[in-house]
């Protein structure tokens, strides 16, 4: 939000007049907007939150959830805020985490919105019916690979969810190494567990949804967490972990899985790695570096970090016998989240949003040959396995063009594998699974033709106001019909705990047996048993 509109809208909420200014905003779109607004104030535990309101929804943004992260809190779990005496004006998103900027390609438009990013990062947003509950509530974890990421990303906007009946919550949590760097081994005791402290921002918003949803109209027994990409793989971390137990009911995976995880042994590596990239610039002890560097210093550590680990996925969560007594995977294998309904799935061709563009060029324009894989390119296996795997899909589907097969083993690896496996785990623990795979294939530019990665949320969210979507599916296109019935699907999940809509076949549970999965296209959604079932079967024993 501009600084002037926000500037604007918290003087005229401490005077209590309506949201009608207009002089002073300039333009004549801002001057509509503002007059459509109304000043609106909840009397929550964690004290009054004033808000806006406009065509039945209610949003109040910029709340904080818990103590700034900063000085002596830095690298800290999260604590908690007391609550608010005098009236807080969330009429503004607060800042970003800590982040490489990232200008959106093609768009000239930074990933994060209209804010700052900071160290200062832990706040949430609401959007609420204005009718009376209690409502459904769903809360959002942003992807972005552990080190992207916001709730200001205007892709993330809950006005839709609010439009139909629920109560739209998102969380800000610390990224990189701010929020996963484990530093027990080089900053003692008191510093265990710091690797999962983005899991631990998480988990307290989750209870202040808990503590507070209430005076927002929402029902905190009634609470599905979802999340995407590096979202999504949080979501199925705190699905495992015992601090999030009963924090929410349902959940949503897309595109995540159980497998990406650092060991301790792992995580201790990255931080070494990062550790020698800040001294490089800041000589001096492990704790003087680490706690006294400026946020930009370990920032540019961190982006060192990042290019020399040979992996995908520096920073990830940390089985740490504690907060993680073993791998989402495996937790959910055992019943950790049996009584948590799931929506899971992935899309079809994820892999080729992340080929680097002189490849993506290259097999477009001859799909006879393609680079050969490298290991950062991996999330989760090592390149013999990998060409295991491919030999594999060679004698499977010899017709297959090389530059497709790549598609396939890179999406299978990181996305597609992961995302079955842990929806097996969770069905065969006794879980209310549902599984679906998205197929809408991008109409335009270099991705036309496949179903990359991120490509389902304009559907799932009903909005297409995000930069990198508009790229795919048109720019200012209005939202089309398809969209809503994958949103309502979404809805009736979050409501019931059965995704459905009117326009799709009736949706069974996933079961190992049968493997029901719902593809969802726009060409026509069909209900089919196990697809790709062959090259699913091509990872067994490898992942």
């Amino acid at each position: 939000m501009p600084q002037d509109r926000r500037g604007f809208l918290n003087i005229v909420a401490h005077t209590g007049a309506a949201l009608t200014c207009a002089a002073c905003v300039p333009g004549a779109a801002q001057a509509t907007w503002l007059q459509s607004l109304r000043a609106v104030t909840i009397d929550a535990p964690c004290g009054p939150v004033r808000g806006a309101a406009k065509a039945g929804v209610r949003s109040f943004k910029g709340i904080p959830y818990a103590q700034p992260p900063v000085g002596a809190l830095r690298f800290r779990a999260p604590q908690a805020l007391p609550p608010a005496t005098q009236a807080l004006n969330a009429f503004a998103f607060g800042a970003a985490p800590m982040q490489p900027d990232r200008v959106q390609a093609g768009t000239g438009r930074h990933f994060i919105g209209d804010v700052t990013a900071a160290e200062d990062c832990l706040y949430l947003n609401v959007w609420a019916p204005e009718s009376p509950g209690p409502h459904p509530v769903f809360v959002w974890i942003y992807g972005g690979s552990n080190i992207y990421g916001a709730t200001s990303q205007p892709l993330y906007d809950g006005s839709s969810f609010a439009r139909n009946g629920v109560v739209c919550v998102t969380i800000g949590y610390r990224l990189g190494a701010f929020g996963f760097l484990e530093l027990g081994e080089l900053l003692g005791k008191d510093y265990e567990g710091s690797g999962n402290n983005a899991l631990r921002d998480q988990v307290m918003g989750l209870q202040w949804v808990q503590q507070n949803i209430a005076a927002f109209g929402g029902d905190p027994k009634r609470v599905t967490l979802g999340g995407e990409s590096a979202g999504a793989k949080n979501v199925s971390a705190l699905l495992a972990a015992p601090a999030a137990r009963g924090l929410f009911q349902q959940a949503i995976v897309q595109s995540g899985g159980g497998l990406t995880t650092h060991s301790k042994a792992a995580a201790g590596e990255v931080a070494g790695l990062f550790l020698s990239a800040l001294q490089k610039a800041r000589p001096g002890t492990a704790r003087d570096s680490l706690i006294n560097a400026s946020a930009e210093q370990l920032l540019r550590a961190q982006n060192d970090t990042v290019a020399r680990f040979p992996r995908n996925f520096a920073f990830r969560s940390v089985v740490d016998g504690n907060y993680l007594p073993q791998s989402p995977q495996q937790m959910v294998a055992a019943g950790a989240s049996r009584e948590v309904a799931l929506l899971i799935g992935s899309n079809r061709d994820e892999a080729l949003l992340f080929f680097a563009p002189a490849v993506l060029a290259a097999g477009r324009r001859d799909p006879s040959s393609s680079a050969p894989l490298a290991l950062r390119e991996l999330a989760q296996l090592d390149l013999p396995t990998m060409a295991v795997a491919e030999q594999r899909y060679r004698q499977l589907l010899p017709q297959q063009n090389a530059f497709e097969r790549r598609v396939r083993l890179l999406t299978a690896e990181e996305y597609w594998i992961p995302t079955l496996r842990l929806a097996q785990a969770h069905a065969a623990a006794g879980g209310s699974t549902f599984m679906y795979r998205f197929d809408v294939s991008a109409k335009q530019g270099p991705f036309a033709g496949y179903a990359v990665h991120a490509s389902e949320q304009p559907f799932t969210w009903h909005n297409f106001t995000e930069p990198f979507l508009e790229m795919l599916y048109g720019k200012s296109q209005i939202a089309p019909p398809f969209a809503a019935t994958v949103h309502a699907s979404w809805v009736q999940f979050i409501r019931t705990g059965t995704p459905a809509s009117s326009h799709l076949p009736a949706w069974p549970r996933y079961a190992l047996g049968r493997r029901a999965t719902m593809l969802l296209n726009d060409s026509g959604c069909v209900l089919a048993d196990d697809p790709a079932g062959a090259e699913r079967a091509l990872w067994d024993g490898l992942l």
